[in-house]
């Protein structure tokens, strides 16, 4: 049995249709393939099952990597891993659409806000006024971003069924090239699949993929099944060798089943949130009030730390988006336990208060909320105290 090392912080003060949009879906497990093959070489989870997703070379160094969004504010990662933000930006409204592209040629990627058949282009990953504004299409149109011409600037294309308008400068006017590829319903993704670079059309049917290196009708050049019929399609060059294969972003295998949690402990939570209140109780420190908000983190974290065999901490930044959920954005404590054999939640609460940090948490008189997920998989149970402070 261990019980983890204590976390606390106090402070004062559906699928996407093309590269350069918000991926879509959901999960927090991403699944890459370093080429056109069935299977996945790098595995890793980043952020919530919730989180707004986007993928670009947000460095220059040739690599595509993952941001988060959650509002207005971009949680970038410059590396294909699980672990903090590299990069923490904010731009644009929060119901703003965003693209993603290398608009300058500079060999990095950055956002462009979309409103209507607006276009506000911002060339650094900085917030401010956009650097470039331009009109295209309808504000209706379906757009998709690329590099069609190969002079290393990202642009945008119209798509209207299976039909293409591609514009190699951010500018309005008439469409530099119009081609057919696929089916009017087809899912359609964008990247330089064989590393010419220019970028080209795949279409997805099911979990097969019809891959074109050129911007024309016909045949596809490649096909090629990857994953499953409900996993949400990525495209990048995770290894930074010039070509742009599949990843899959995917639920969690023990998480948010119908709505559930495999494994989820029930009752063993509600125990101990009354455990709790009884320490306090014991030590002349008001009772906290149950959020379930928590839950879902506190939830979510256990079966992160079941799923990946991992037992570590959550981010500070999903600790703060959850303490900020509990009404009171002011600091966030987090405790974790795991075990082989402590199947009562008494058990656990005796290690928790048996530990310094941990009993400082639950004790504390600043906390108000809290909420516990616990869960069993595989003999193995996996336990997350979330809490939050209060601002009365």
């Amino acid at each position: 049995m261990v019980a983890g090392l204590v976390m606390t912080g106090l402070s004062t003060a559906a699928p996407a249709t093309a590269a350069g949009q918000e991926v879509g879906g959901s999960g927090d497990t991403y699944f890459l393939s370093d080429s056109f093959s069935a299977t996945a070489n790098v595995e890793f989870s980043y952020g919530l099952a919730s989180d707004q997703v986007y993928v670009g070379d947000w460095d220059g160094n040739g690599t595509d990597t993952l941001a988060l969004r959650r509002g207005a504010t971009f949680y970038i990662k410059n590396s294909n891993a699980g672990g903090n933000a590299d990069q923490v930006v904010t731009y644009g409204r929060p119901g703003d659409v965003v693209l993603v592209g290398d608009w300058d040629g500079n060999g990095t990627d950055t956002f462009a806000v979309r409103r209507g058949a607006e276009y506000h282009v911002k060339n650094s990953l900085a917030g401010g006024p956009a650097d470039h504004r331009a009109v295209y299409g309808r504000a209706g149109d379906a757009i998709l971003v690329g590099d069609w011409d190969g002079d290393g600037k990202d642009t945008f294309a119209v798509r209207r069924g299976s039909e293409y308008h591609v514009k190699n400068s951010i500018s309005a006017g008439r469409a530099d090239q119009v081609a057919v590829y696929g089916r009017a319903n087809d899912d359609v993704y964008v990247g330089d699949f064989d590393g010419d670079g220019d970028d080209s059309f795949t279409v997805r049917r099911g979990a097969t993929y019809f891959v074109a290196n050129a911007i024309r009708p016909g045949s596809a050049d490649r096909t090629v099944v990857f994953g499953r019929t409900t996993d949400t399609t990525l495209v990048g060059d995770w290894n930074g060798d010039r070509t742009d294969t599949l990843g899959l972003r995917r639920a969690s295998t023990v998480q948010h089943i119908r709505g559930a949690v495999s494994g989820a402990q029930e009752a063993y939570d509600a125990k101990m949130v009354g455990l709790i209140n009884g320490e306090r109780a014991r030590n002349g420190v008001p009772p906290l009030a149950y959020w379930p908000p928590l839950r879902g983190g506190a939830l979510s974290h256990s079966s992160w730390m079941a799923r990946t065999d991992s037992f570590q901490h959550a981010t500070s930044r999903t600790l703060w988006d959850d303490a900020a959920g509990a009404g009171c954005p002011s600091g966030y404590a987090e405790n974790i336990f795991w075990s082989s054999y402590a199947s009562k939640p008494e058990q656990a609460m005796q290690r928790y208060m048996a530990s310094p940090g941990h009993r400082a948490n639950i004790l504390n008189p600043q906390l108000g909320f809290v909420a516990t997920g616990t869960v069993l998989v595989g003999g193995e149970l996996y336990n997350t105290q979330r809490f939050g402070y209060t601002c009365r």
